[in-house]
């Protein structure tokens, strides 16, 4: 059925596509001038050295944690921890998640284990990483769920102490901003940013790995287009002959090719631009949100922190499933689409069978509840009074119902 309320929206304007016309008539379309420009523009947006444009968040993760570990592995002095990340070492990620989180790890040899969330902001908290660590834990990925920083810097500060390397998939949550006034994606070592349709910024497809380590930033360019050599930025890191091998195709790590094009760039600069008006009005549709809920049993995670918080989308937990059925049927008699808040527990999706995971990990109840008495739905950052009036009103029957 058609919904009056969709779960995503198109942010796309005039000037992008305006922005995307001027790059298809150039006849340049492949990464470019206007690549680095989008990455230079998003690097000084969040104070850090660089920005590493890739084809998707999948990728920004994918690409970002290998490059992280692929580091600790050439140059162990040069990550936090000082030690590299072996195969059979293990990696603490919440259960709340996005299953494309897990390859890079396989990929490279790692145990996944998993932790819980903290139920008023479903993220993971010092408290249930500190639950899943071990002797052999040498990484943490913080996942901000949704737009919600809570935590961040917290983490930040036990695996310092820990002597484990942190890793932000920040994919959800541009704009936000944490407890001590950082932006998210500037906590650990690297992160990972989201730029897919529905996001707060959007290239259509796409992400970006953000980093101030300019040897992590080096791997990550390599690993970004087929192991090449021609991207990198520093002399004498990774190293080659280059008397033997010609440098314009020479190959120094085993890559991948995930590489934006102009076209993205183009529509995300113009995206960027406009990025902190949408944060803002995001945050003014999730207050009233907010308020239209009161008195129900219902939950936002994160009203708490409005202004901090980013709100890509509007997640809802009832006490129940019963509850959460009974609301998710109310809202999509009124035209307005929902889904699962991410995917619940991803221990209890079939890829985790397959991967053999589910059966040795510890019981995450948070998870569970988000599971079984979650859902979201969309958040229009730039709505007409009448339609967010009528997602109120929905809200208003969903949480009473």
């Amino acid at each position: 059925m058609p919904y009056r309320i969709p779960l995503a929206y198109n942010t796309l304007g005039d000037a992008e596509i305006s922005a995307a016309h001027e790059v298809l008539a150039s006849g340049f379309l492949t990464q470019g001038r206007r690549v680095a420009a989008f990455e230079r523009e998003l690097a000084e947006m969040h104070g850090v050295r660089h920005a590493i444009l890739v084809n998707s968040g999948s990728s920004a993760n994918l690409v970002g944690i290998e490059a992280l570990v692929q580091l600790s592995r050439l140059r162990p002095d040069l990550v936090a921890s000082g030690r590299a990340v072996a195969p059979g070492d293990e990696v603490v990620i919440q259960g709340l998640n996005w299953p494309s989180t897990l390859k890079p790890l396989t990929n490279l040899g790692l145990t996944p284990v998993f932790c819980d969330v903290d139920p008023h902001t479903l993220n993971a908290s010092v408290e249930t990483v500190r639950a899943a660590c071990t002797e052999r834990t040498r990484l943490v990925i913080a996942v901000p769920v949704l737009g919600n920083p809570s935590h961040l810097e917290d983490l930040a500060d036990f695996c310092a102490e820990r002597g484990v390397l942190l890793f932000e998939d920040a994919c959800e949550t541009i704009g936000a901003v944490t407890e001590r006034g950082r932006p998210v994606g500037t906590i650990g070592s690297a992160s990972a940013f989201s730029f897919y349709f529905s996001h707060h910024l959007t290239t259509i497809e796409g992400g970006a790995i953000l980093t101030d380590s300019d040897e992590l930033a080096d791997v990550a360019y390599a690993l970004r287009a087929h192991g090449w050599s021609r991207n990198l930025k520093l002399e004498g890191f990774l190293d080659f002959d280059s008397a033997a091998i010609d440098p314009r195709f020479c190959f120094v790590l085993p890559g991948y090719n995930v590489r934006s094009t102009e076209l993205n760039a183009a529509i995300g600069s113009v995206q960027l631009a406009r990025l902190g008006e949408m944060i803002e009005a995001r945050r003014k549709v999730a207050a009233g949100r907010i308020a239209a809920i009161a008195g129900g049993d219902a939950r936002i995670p994160g009203d708490d922190i409005v202004d901090r918080h980013s709100w890509m989308t509007t997640p809802l937990l009832f006490p129940s499933r019963e509850r959460r059925l009974a609301a998710q049927a109310s809202l999509e008699a009124d035209g307005v689409e929902t889904r699962p808040i991410i995917v619940g527990n991803l221990l209890r999706h079939p890829v985790s069978r397959m991967l053999g995971l589910a059966s040795h990990q510890a019981e995450l109840p948070h998870c569970d509840a988000v599971f079984d008495n979650g859902l979201m739905i969309g958040l229009n950052p730039v709505p007409s009074d009448e339609d967010e009036a009528y997602v109120c009103e929905a809200l208003a029957r969903a949480a009473r119902a």
